[in-house]
């Protein structure tokens, strides 16, 4: 009995441990996988919203304010600022401004605005007119200075030359009457004064002979000085001013001294 009890347990012991070591093989031979494990379940993929974009910075940083032209002409404006892509456009002229001509005094966009487009509209000084310059020849120089300054031109001080024409009449004008001058511009004046006389020497002579060589040559005999000498005789020239040689305008007097009567 005890015999027969062990050899059952034995073969049950063996069944059980047969089936459990063939039971993978018998699944694969007959075409059946066992199941995979369950794999860890996985988070849903998020879609994200594609993204913006980034705004063009670049525009908003290349625009220009524009810059202060007044005062420029238009050429040096446009030469200044072509490699910039400005375009400066002349739209009028202004006159009585006080600015040079050909210069601009007012722009829009106004200096420091911000430029929308590359345009600059100006306006410039108006150009001085061009008239015929008058004749003043001839006229004495108060006369000759008021007919160029009445209609617009300016006259410095006047140059003066020795001449025989009227003292104080114009004797050359420039630029010559007739030419074509811009309003403002300046007409300068040659003034006659009378011609420079070299003084004659009448020391040594007598007073009849000095009386007769100072107004023969333009002078005049000023005053006569009688100094005691007994070397020369009466009215012998010991001295004159001024010196002979010395050259004074025409008129000019020339005082001798002479000797005296004893």
């Amino acid at each position: 009995m005890g015999d027969f009890f062990k050899i059952f347990f034995v073969a049950a012991v063996t069944s059980v441990a047969s089936q459990l070591l063939l039971t993978p093989y018998i699944i694969r031979l007959q075409g059946l996988e066992a199941p995979p494990p369950a794999a860890a379940a996985t988070p849903p993929v998020v879609q994200q919203a594609p993204e913006r974009p980034a705004e063009n910075t670049a525009d908003a940083s290349s625009k220009l304010a524009a810059p202060n032209l007044e005062g420029m002409t238009v050429n040096a404006a446009q030469d200044r600022w072509r490699d910039r892509g400005l375009v400066i456009i002349e739209d009028g002229e202004r006159s009585g401004s006080g600015a040079t001509p050909g210069t601009i005094v007012q722009q829009r966009p106004m200096p420091g605005a911000e430029l929308s487009s590359k345009e600059i509209r100006v306006i410039v000084a108006k150009m001085a007119e061009e008239l015929d310059v008058p004749e003043v020849e001839g006229m004495a120089e108060d006369e000759a200075r008021t007919a160029l300054t009445s209609v617009g031109f300016e006259v410095p001080e006047v140059k003066r030359e020795s001449s025989d024409k009227p003292q104080g009449s114009v004797i050359r004008q420039i630029p010559k009457s007739g030419t074509k001058a811009r309003t403002g511009s300046v007409v300068r004046l040659v003034v006659a004064e009378p011609a420079a006389i070299e003084v004659p020497k009448v020391r040594g002579t007598y007073l009849s002979v000095a009386k007769r060589d100072l107004q023969t040559a333009g002078l005049t005999v000023g005053s006569i000085r009688r100094i005691t000498d007994h070397e020369h005789n009466v009215n012998f020239v010991l001295r004159q001013e001024p010196a002979a040689g010395e050259k004074v305008p025409p008129g000019t007097e020339v005082e001798l001294f002479v000797v005296a009567p004893y």
